[in-house]
């Protein structure tokens, strides 16, 4: 049996790279991570009320649960808006709207 093996080194980081963009991998692999930020931004409790959650056209798109969290974080959403372009560490969005 023959064994496989690199011709060079690669770093751990290079190869986690290479996986995270392939087409297959990378939507799920922006749900987990935009799912960890709003948890981190918004909070636990708050975020349990979240069903989905999504990014088009620098818009964040929120599926909240609740009628009256969804109104209660609409007279919010310019800080909402800076504090998770603070955690991503880009100004991505511009816009959110809850659904």
């Amino acid at each position: 049996m023959k064994k496989f093996r690199f011709k060079e080194s690669h770093s751990v980081r290079s190869i986690i790279q290479k996986i995270s963009h392939n087409k297959l991998l990378s939507p799920g692999l922006r749900k987990v991570f935009l799912n960890k930020v709003w948890s981190n931004v918004i909070g636990k409790n708050v975020s349990q009320y979240t069903e989905y959650i999504y990014i088009k056209d620098n818009t964040l798109f929120l599926k909240i649960n609740s009628s009256v969290l969804k109104q209660e974080l609409s007279y919010g959403k310019d800080k909402i808006i800076e504090n998770f372009n603070k955690e991503v560490g880009s100004n991505e969005i511009k816009k959110i709207i809850f659904i």
